[in-house]
């Protein structure tokens, strides 16, 4: 899979997973420290955060982080 592709595919599935949490952006900010704007950012797939935050994000949505990846399909 291309470069490009690859993280577009990140980025959409990432902002799904935000969105379906069931959380706030600014409960999902608050519980991993950054700023509400970047949860927007990256529901609006205009940022993509670093590993760690992915990292981050994943354990506090429960989110796989495999899928967000596009290493599974499920």
């Amino acid at each position: 899979m291309k470069d490009a592709i690859r993280k577009e595919l990140i980025k959409t599935r990432l902002s799904e997973e935000l969105t379906n949490s069931g959380m706030t952006n600014t409960e999902i900010a608050k519980a991993i420290g950054v700023n509400v704007a970047l949860i927007t950012q990256y529901k609006k797939l205009l940022k993509m955060p670093s590993v760690a935050t992915l990292s981050l994000i994943c354990e506090v949505i429960g989110a796989d982080a495999n899928y967000i990846l596009g290493l599974t399909d499920n």
